[in-house]
């Protein structure tokens, strides 16, 4: 349930998301540095990061949720329902990996979307290690942009990766990137946004369509921002519009509520991560140069309590 939206500024991009999710979770931001082994490939055989990056992770893993990584490549998952998207066996020939690790690998070892392109070939998702047996593997889908501000969503297909340009600038669930493209051309005049009565017509149901319609109107209508602190303002004002109270999304699997559990986003020029808790309204942000030890692995934390300062 969650939405990823991008936005432009004059030489760079952001690029952010909310997490949301249905079950209790920990969640903090991590550094990476070189030559790290963040995982095994399904083959058992280690895997090193060539770049260095931050971003988020659940439980202090090495699994990136969102990220960005020092030559400004960044992106994020999202869950991605699907039947049969993974295939259920290795192949040899390729770099095989679950779509677990996968994003942390392509932060780790590619400067661009285009390299990411690239050898997308290369890669292989399965649900079961050369052993044939289960490895954790979710349903997800992912979206990358980097400081040229070219941004793709890549999806699972009858057991491969294909990727989108994505100019719409916005990934959010299920249903894939076409329908979402289709059902958006439906519902909007794309050549003609400033005559659509937004405060009275716009979705504002939670479902993963609603979302992407709504996000894609809000980023395009939006004001152009003029420096990428206006774009990361901006960010946050149209991802708090797409944000789920707890409480308001009740789930039939889980006892619990699924809602927003931070919201974040990242710089593509400056290679910031900015991140802040659905309790806490201050905007937390990281950078490579605030990294003293940039050969370690590092861990950051939040503070989710309710803060607030006195006016001076």
């Amino acid at each position: 349930m969650c939405t990823g939206i991008k936005i432009n500024y004059e030489d760079g991009c952001v690029m952010g998301r909310t997490m949301d999710y249905e079950v209790p979770l920990d969640y903090n931001a991590i550094y990476l540095p070189k030559s790290y082994n963040f995982c095994n490939d399904l083959m058992n055989k280690s895997l090193y990061s060539k770049y260095k990056t931050l971003g988020i992770c659940f439980e202090n893993r090495d699994q990136l949720k969102d990220g960005i990584n020092e030559y400004g490549l960044m992106g994020i998952t999202n869950v991605f329902s699907g039947f049969n998207l993974y295939d259920n066996k290795v192949k040899t020939e390729k770099i095989n990996i679950s779509s677990l690790n996968y994003f942390t690998y392509a932060l780790a070892n590619y400067k661009s979307v285009e390299e990411l392109i690239q050898d997308l070939p290369n890669i292989y998702i399965s649900t079961k290690d050369y052993r044939g047996e289960n490895v954790i593997s979710p349903d997800f889908h992912f979206m990358f942009a980097d400081s040229t501000r070219r941004c793709i969503v890549i999806e699972p297909r009858k057991g491969e990766l294909i990727y989108y340009e994505n100019p719409y600038d916005v990934m959010t669930n299920s249903p894939g990137f076409k329908s979402h493209i289709r059902r958006l051309e439906q519902f909007l005049d794309l050549d003609n946004l400033k005559d659509f009565n937004s405060a009275k017509d716009l979705p504002g149901g939670y479902d993963p369509i609603s979302r992407f319609i709504k996000a894609f109107y809000l980023i395009k209508m939006n004001i152009k921002p003029n420096n990428y602190k206006e774009a990361l303002s901006y960010s946050y004002s149209i991802l708090a519009a797409m944000a789920m109270p707890n409480g308001f999304v009740r789930n039939k699997k889980y006892n619990y509520t699924t809602y927003t559990r931070y919201i974040c986003s990242y710089d593509s020029k400056h290679k910031l991560l900015t991140v802040k808790s659905n309790t806490n309204p201050i905007v937390y942000q990281l950078g490579f140069e605030d990294i003293e030890d940039k050969d370690k692995r590092q861990s950051f934390f939040l503070d989710t309590d309710f803060i607030v300062e006195k006016l001076k």
